[in-house]
């Protein structure tokens, strides 16, 4: 007989041949008698038939005390108008078209309070449509954000961070 032993174990490895166990046979039809019900679905029957207990409510957690706020704006870039972007003005041959100056960033900023403030967008707030918004500038914008702003939080002023 030849053995042969293994790095792992201290005792030899048989290298008799193995002999399986007889396979079962698969019934040809269906059993008739009931299965018992898996482990999840009896946990699930017992829990339905336990008296319901009272369960304390749990304390809500703490409101944050800051708000988030996202801003997006996007002008067509036109031969001949003023390229304003943050308040500054920027030589260039193309500039935003837009109903008031254009300032994108500007706009971006007063989005992101109105959003945080849970109001609708810049869009909806100073409307194209109204001629009080014509040509004026951002920053009439940002002071009518920053009055909403502490109206909301009666705040003497508003305080942002601008990532």
């Amino acid at each position: 007989m030849a053995s042969a032993s293994s790095l792992f174990l201290a005792s030899p490895i048989s290298t008799a041949p193995r002999t399986r166990a007889p396979a079962s046979p698969c019934p040809a039809r269906p059993s008739l008698r009931p299965r018992r019900p898996s482990l999840a679905v009896a946990a699930a029957l017992q829990a339905e038939h336990q008296p319901a207990v009272a369960v304390a409510a749990a304390p809500k957690p703490p409101a944050l005390p800051f708000r988030v706020g996202h801003g997006f704006d996007l002008h067509r870039l036109e031969p001949g108008l003023p390229l304003i972007i943050g308040g500054i003005s920027i030589p260039h041959d193309r500039g935003c078209d837009a109903h008031s100056d254009g300032d994108v960033l500007l706009h971006c900023v007063v989005d992101a309070i109105l959003g945080a403030l849970g109001l609708p967008d810049i869009g909806q707030i100073f409307p194209d449509t109204d001629p009080r918004w014509k040509g004026a500038e951002s920053c009439v914008f940002m002071r009518e954000a920053d009055k909403k702003y502490c109206t909301f939080w009666n705040l003497y002023k508003g305080m942002y961070h601008v990532l």
